[in-house]
Formats: structure tokens, C-alpha cells, sequence
């Protein structure tokens, strides 16, 4: 027989406002990093989050380290950082030539563990980011509450909310929790621009430096006039253009999002040895990817096994995020990782996602669902 058709891990979901968006840029010309949907699209972002400013950037990547930078992170200062999250979270704060220090994850929720979090700071400690990890917000007014009792309500806040456009925390939109929040609108994500990000903040200075930064360094006020070394991290209308017809729908994204998972949800949370991210009172949760963690499985050899037996049966699937402490990356650097992480560790090579594209079918669905259970050890 044929293989399946195969069920990709997360396609893009579009209306065909964004065709008629980006028809209209290119008919009027604008199409680099100046025009009229690059504003209207951060407008209605920091509308959509609840913030005072947004800031469009080329990727979500730069827009850590651009917040990072301005924020006069740089060599000889530590960022905490989970080691459950994809590499960019630390590989930026290696770009501001700082040192990335490695924080444990909460068993049930998977985000960041304050109680870690406040023993691993030292004198040298700048900044904290808590991920929201696949599109469940970080405990970021926990956090705020443990770094205060320890003496260190000075420490910035950046939160990396990439994967988790929509959700929120009593009420909070993920992007707001922290100082600064920054998102990525990579192909795969919730809300995409193909490639994209967004700085959110209701701090007008910061938002104004960073305006500043991502465009040379160059000032409003005097063309060509620099008064310190930038960057360019612009959008371009084109994406802009895309992103602000995806915001257009963004009630129906995430409704898609919460049915898709909630049908994984009723299949797979009474089966033995899987575990699902624990949602606990108070969260709005907006999964990217539905991701769960099978104790049946002996380690990552056994996880990557069953994802190439899914493979065969058509069902795309992705590994969870590898512990960044145990990459060669940051495993090279001093100081980088601080003793074992035990909690990341188990989960990591445990984890995998299912397919979670916001245009899925039921029938699509049930039939991961269906693969899943046929081929995972009992």
C-alpha cells in the first residue's frame, strides 16, 4: 500500500485576507520595512496584549536579544533561563555576551520553577526569562513574588511568550506578565508572518529604545543621523501585512487551537503512563503544539523509535525540546550549567508533540490519536 498522506506538525492557517493584504502592499509599493500595515499591525497587536507599545522585528530571536541589549545586558552579567525551551532563549543572551544559567522546570506545567530560579542568582544576574511554554504562560506573578522575597525585585522580567500567542493568566495576556514580552510568528506558530516577530511593553522608554535599536540606530528626528551602533531587526510591510489579516481572526486561531487540543485531551488524559501539560486554575491556555510526555518510554531512544513508527503511518510529530544544558552549545561555555536538572531531563526525552495545525479536521485528529495509541509501549 501507498503511505498516508502525510499529517504535518503544525501548517499554517489562513482566511485569504492575508492574499488580499499583501495584494494591496506590493499595488502600492510598500513593501520593505516602511508602510502603512507595519503600523496598523503593531497598533492592533499592543491593543490585542494589553500594552502600551509593540514593536515589529524580523524574528522572534532578535527580539530577545534586542530587548537584552537595550536593557545593557553584556559580558560578565547572567540571565536565568530554562533549559526546557528551544535554544534561542539562551543562544541570545550568548549574542549579548552574557552567560546563560541553567533554571529547573515545574514537573506538572513545565515552565520555569521560581524556587530554582532564586537559587541560581548571584550578584551577576540581570535579567530572568520565563517561557511560556507551548502555550501555557509561565508563573511570571510567582516569579515576581520569589525574586522580591530574595532581595532581587531588581532583576528584569523578559518574557519569552513566542509560543504562546493568545493564552493568558488571570486575565493577562501572554506578553504582559513581564517587563517586556517578545513573540515569534515563525510558519508553525499560532499567529504567523512566515518569519516575524513582536516586542511587547507598557514602557514607553524602553519601547522608544528599542524603536531606536532595530532601525541602525538611527533617529527619527535627522536622517542618517546615528548616535549609537544598531541593528537591523525591521519587519517588512509584506510580513506586517500577513500578520495584521492573521490578528483580523485571531478569536477564531485560538478557539481552533482549544478545540484541537481539547479533543486530544478527552482521548488521551485517561491513558496510563501519559501525562498532558498541567493547566492549573487561572490559566488560559492556548496550545501551539498539543505535547504530552509517555512514562512508558525508556529515554529518547525509545521516543525517537516511536516517532518514526508514526512517521510511516503518515503522522507527523516533533521531539520535545532537547535540555539546552545539555547541549554542546552551552555545555562549552563556563558557568553555563549549574548541577543536573532531573525534571527537564525525564520530560525532555520523553516528550513529543502530535499534530496541532489550527486547520485540522476531527477525522484528522483521531487519526493521530489513533496511531499514537496503536504504536506507544504498554
Amino acid at each position: 500500500m501507498p503511505p498516508a498522506k502525510l499529517i504535518p506538525i503544525c501548517a499554517p492557517h489562513f482566511t485569504g485576507l492575508e492574499a488580499e493584504y499583501v495584494a494591496e502592499a506590493m499595488r502600492t509599493g510598500w513593501i520593505s520595512s516602511a508602510g502603512p500595515f507595519l503600523a496598523e499591525f503593531e497598533a492592533a497587536f499592543a491593543r490585542s496584549i494589553g500594552v502600551a507599545r509593540a514593536e515589529a522585528v524580523c524574528n522572534g530571536t532578535v527580539a530577545l536579544h534586542l530587548v537584552l541589549h537595550a536593557i545593557g545586558v553584556g559580558p560578565g552579567d547572567e540571565v536565568v533561563v530554562p533549559s526546557q525551551t528551544f535554544a534561542a532563549t539562551a543562544s541570545t543572551v550568548r549574542h549579548a555576551g552574557a552567560t546563560p544559567v541553567f533554571a529547573e522546570i515545574d514537573r506538572g506545567t513545565w515552565t520555569l520553577d521560581p524556587a530554582d530560579v532564586v537559587k541560581k542568582l548571584t550578584a551577576r544576574t540581570r535579567a530572568v526569562v520565563p517561557v511560556d511554554l507551548y502555550g501555557l504562560c509561565a508563573d511570571v506573578p510567582a516569579l515576581r513574588a520569589a525574586l522580591e522575597a530574595s532581595g532581587r525585585g531588581d532583576v528584569f522580567v523578559l518574557e519569552d511568550a513566542a509560543e504562546a500567542f493568545g493564552a493568558a493568566l488571570h486575565g493577562v495576556r501572554a506578553g504582559a506578565l513581564g517587563d517586556a514580552g517578545t513573540f515569534s510568528f515563525y510558519g508553525n506558530k499560532t499567529l504567523t508572518t512566515g518569519e516575524g516577530g513582536m516586542i511587547t511593553t507598557s514602557r514607553e522608554d524602553l519601547a522608544d529604545r528599542l524603536r531606536l535599536l532595530k532601525n541602525h540606530g538611527m533617529t527619527k528626528q535627522k536622517r542618517y543621523f546615528h548616535p549609537e551602533v544598531g541593528f537591523n531587526y525591521r519587519m517588512t510591510n509584506l510580513q506586517a501585512a500577513i500578520g495584521l489579516a492573521q490578528l483580523a481572526g485571531e478569536a477564531d486561531l485560538i478557539a481552533r487551537k482549544q478545540r484541537i487540543h481539547a479533543r486530544y485531551r478527552a482521548a488521551l488524559a485517561g491513558e496510563p503512563g501519559v501525562a498532558l501539560q498541567v493547566v492549573p486554575p487561572g490559566h488560559t491556555f492556548c496550545p501551539w503544539i498539543t505535547m504530552l510526555v509517555d512514562e512508558h518510554l525508556g529515554g529518547e531512544a525509545e521516543r525517537d523509535a516511536l516517532m518514526e513508527r508514526l512517521l510511516e503511518r503518515g503522522i507527523d510529530s516533533r521531539p520535545m525540546f532537547y535540555p539546552n544544558h545539555l547541549l554542546p552549545a552551552f555545555t562549552e561555555q563556563p558557568d553555563a550549567a549549574r548541577g543536573s536538572l532531573p525534571v527537564t531531563e525525564h520530560v525532555s526525552f520523553r516528550g513529543l508533540a502530535l499534530p496541532s495545525g489550527a486547520g485540522l479536521t476531527d477525522d484528522e485528529i483521531d487519526r493521530s490519536i489513533e496511531a499514537y495509541l496503536a504504536e506507544r509501549p504498554r
